[in-house]
């Protein structure tokens, strides 16, 4: 098996519509049943429709070729786990430190690459009028600096005091994937009806198998940017009573979560994977509005309403499959309009929400924590309603936000 490493695999490999297809190349999703001695594995992605016949996708099985070449990337604080030297990339090198370089002196630059597991084919030296470099690098145990070796000399090599980052690349082999939880960006054609792959990019993700606690129930909370706001609050809230979880990243509308929520629920049907609760909001990516700053009139609803209620409809369909029991969270008021980039205008929430209640009450076994009328009720957020900001940066906001929604996550657990 030939394993190569590099930051960006897609790109480094050459990626392009001329040299490769399949509606496979390029995704993103998450990893499960890794079957090496069938050079298989479940792909879970973003659903997405034939606008042909409005069917959608996210689940595929997909294959690799003998040669597959898969690379770990990753980010590290500083160069304190590199304990030999090895092959690194320097860039983001300005002018005077282009030139500090091709005198053989100490330069300084904004990014570096550890290759892990790479060899001098890699060790190319400087590129771009030496505002990119590739060599082996010794760090100094200082931190972010060591020495870099170039046309045989060692040349002094930091990070800038701001704004650095550090990438990692590591090889794996399909058996490592066989371990743990991965998310995976594939590379690869369509073959005889098969996606067949030539590369993965893959990322390990937290393994509830084994950091949940098997004893506790599992809880998912879908939700935009509010539900990482009281996300901890709820968290701790629910200590020693549930396995709290949330989705990677912003639900954003509606129309989102519905293309969004098989890979978000992820392989529910396997042990360790399944869950107890779902508490899941949409809403305020729904009723943004454009905003015409010559008339000072808000225009149409990003999601008419109509759509959002069908919208609602379609995401408690797929979270009733789990068999979890389903927690439907009201959403936050805009407390006062806002007539910026993200436009949203006061009132609009309460809309919204009356027309999901409509839709939950066709649901009656949905629960519904009312995160609206706690913010309405509660002098807690009398500041917060002074302002037009629809987030909450305080501590004692979030806690309010996240006690009633482990309230209502647990009276679904009763």
């Amino acid at each position: 098996m030939r394993i190569v490493v590099g930051v960006c695999l897609l790109s480094m490999l050459g990626a392009s519509a001329e040299t490769v297809d399949g509606s496979l190349n390029g995704k993103s999703g998450k990893l499960f049943k890794v079957a090496p001695d069938q050079r298989t594995l479940e792909f879970l992605k973003e659903t997405e429709y034939d606008p042909k016949t409005g069917i959608g996708k996210s689940r595929f099985t997909v294959h690799w070729n003998e040669d597959v070449e898969i690379v770990e990337s990753g980010e590290a604080k500083d160069f304190s786990a590199v304990k030999e030297r090895v092959v690194a990339s320097f860039h983001g090198i300005d002018e005077a430190n282009a030139e500090a370089m091709k005198k053989g002196e100490a330069f300084v630059a904004r990014v570096a690459t550890l290759y892990f597991g790479a060899g001098d084919e890699l060790a190319t030296g400087p590129e771009d009028e030496h505002h990119k470099v590739f060599g082996w690098f010794t760090p100094d145990g200082k931190g972010r600096q060591g020495t870099i070796l170039i046309d045989g000399r060692a040349v002094p090599v930091s990070l800038r005091s701001r704004h650095w980052r550090i990438f990692t690349s590591t090889p794996r082999s399909p058996e490592d994937l066989t371990k743990g939880f991965w998310k995976a960006t594939l590379s690869g054609t369509t073959l005889d009806g098969r996606f067949v792959a030539d590369a993965m990019e893959v990322e390990p993700l937290p393994d509830p198998r084994e950091t949940d606690d098997p004893k506790l129930p599992r809880v998912l909370v879908i939700g935009d940017s509010i539900s990482m706001n009281y996300h901890d609050a709820a968290k701790e809230a629910l200590a020693g009573v549930a396995n709290y979880h949330r989705i990677e990243g912003n639900a954003f509308s509606s129309a989102h979560g519905v293309a969004n929520a098989e890979l978000w629920l992820g392989n529910h049907h396997e042990e360790g994977f399944g869950w107890d609760v779902i508490q899941f909001n949409h809403g305020l990516h729904d009723l943004k509005q454009a905003y015409d700053k010559e008339t000072d009139a808000f225009g149409e609803y990003a999601m008419p309403i109509p759509e959002y209620q069908a919208n609602l409809e379609k995401l408690i369909a797929k979270l009733r499959g789990t068999g979890a029991k389903l927690v439907w969270c009201s959403t936050t008021p805009v407390p006062n309009h806002n007539k910026g980039t993200y436009a949203r205008r006061k009132g609009a929430a309460k809309e919204f929400n009356e027309a999901a209640l409509e839709v939950i009450k066709r649901h009656p076994e949905v629960i519904v924590t009312d995160l609206y009328g706690v913010i309405a009720k509660s002098p807690v957020f009398d500041a917060w309603r002074r302002q037009n900001d629809v987030h909450f940066y305080k501590a004692e906001e979030r806690e309010v936000l996240g006690e009633a929604v482990a309230a209502g996550i647990r009276k679904a657990l009763e």
